[in-house]
């Protein structure tokens, strides 16, 4: 049988050569593409170090999901009406953050009461000492101080503290100026004052402030959100549920304030405090001087058991009590 021209030889033999290397390449994309999605896939299920530490992860629309939180209660689907707040409302509150950032530019505040009369428990035990009886602040925040130190002295005994200073109006960057925080020092042997340390039984303090509503309004290892690090002793009135948030979360009240801003009415934060309460807390910017603000009510028209506190920069923060269940 007579062989086939050598240029058809060679024409075969180019084409089987172009069909190997075509395989080949299709085979080595294949598997270059595999390794990549496999490492996509890694990076994408492994959190980050410092998500896992804060408790705090983010969520498609931009909130956050906290410790604690109870995601079944939505109050997207249940009726409210608009109450209205002034522009200057908005400088004043229990959530109003005040610093070397954001000076206090509220009104005076009018409801300050002495200390001297919340020194001692119910039947007369001294609870602490108070630097002198021009020392004042709002009562709902020399209440929360009485009840932690009654519960506190019942275990340990007479605080060695003194409550230094209260409202204040002199310095606009001081958390002073709210009439919410109190300034505890520690009286030593010799008649001196030292600066709060929580060390000893006074860790109690640390650990159970958040229970009467009360946080440490400048905690050691915040002081750089906080910019403050001398001011060890200073307790400050916030209520619930975010004195318990913020403990639960490790957050100061500065990063609490920003971390509210992505939670509108209709991604209302639903929180349960120890005691069973249930609330819902969310942000309102400010629409000028005057701001019209969503608040829950019952199907016949009945408003929530509300709050409203402004954050002394740019909005409201409504803490809205739920019924019980």
């Amino acid at each position: 049988m007579a062989k086939k021209p050598l240029y058809k030889r060679l024409k075969y033999g180019n084409i089987l050569a172009v069909l190997v290397i075509v395989v080949f390449v299709a085979v080595m994309v294949s598997v270059i593409k595999s390794s990549k999605n496999e490492d996509d896939s890694s990076n994408v299920s492994a959190p980050s170090t410092e998500s896992s530490q804060s408790g705090d992860v983010s969520t498609s629309d931009g909130s956050s999901t906290l410790e604690g939180q109870n995601t079944d209660t939505v109050l997207g689907k249940i009726n409210y009406t608009y109450d209205k707040y002034s522009k200057a409302s908005m400088y004043d509150g229990v959530l109003a953050v005040v610093g070397t950032q954001a000076a206090f530019s509220g009104s005076s505040v009018s409801d300050c009461v002495s200390c001297y009369d919340f020194m001692s428990d119910s039947e007369g035990n001294k609870l602490f000492s108070v630097r002198d009886n021009s020392v004042t602040a709002r009562t709902v925040t020399l209440n929360a101080v009485k009840s932690m130190m009654t519960d506190f002295c019942k275990q340990y005994g007479e605080a060695g503290l003194v409550l230094m200073n209260g409202y204040e109006t002199g310095d606009s960057s001081s958390d002073l100026c709210t009439g919410y925080t109190v300034n505890f020092r520690m009286l030593a042997a010799d008649g001196t004052y030292t600066d709060f340390s929580p060390m000893g039984s006074y860790q109690w303090l640390t650990e159970n402030a958040y229970k009467y509503g009360l946080i440490f309004r400048y905690p050691q290892e915040k002081a750089g959100v906080t910019g403050v690090s001398d001011k060890t002793g200073y307790l400050r009135y916030v209520g619930q549920p975010h004195a318990q948030i913020m403990k639960n979360n490790d957050m100061c009240l500065e990063e609490y304030v920003e971390m509210l801003k992505s939670h509108s009415y209709e991604n209302a934060i639903g929180y349960t405090t120890e005691n069973g309460s249930d609330y819902a807390v969310y942000y309102c910017p400010s629409e000028g001087e005057s701001t019209n603000i969503k608040v829950p009510t019952s199907s016949d028209g009945t408003k929530y058991n509300y709050e409203i506190s402004g954050n002394n920069t740019d909005g409201f923060i409504v803490t809205a009590k739920l019924p019980d269940r």
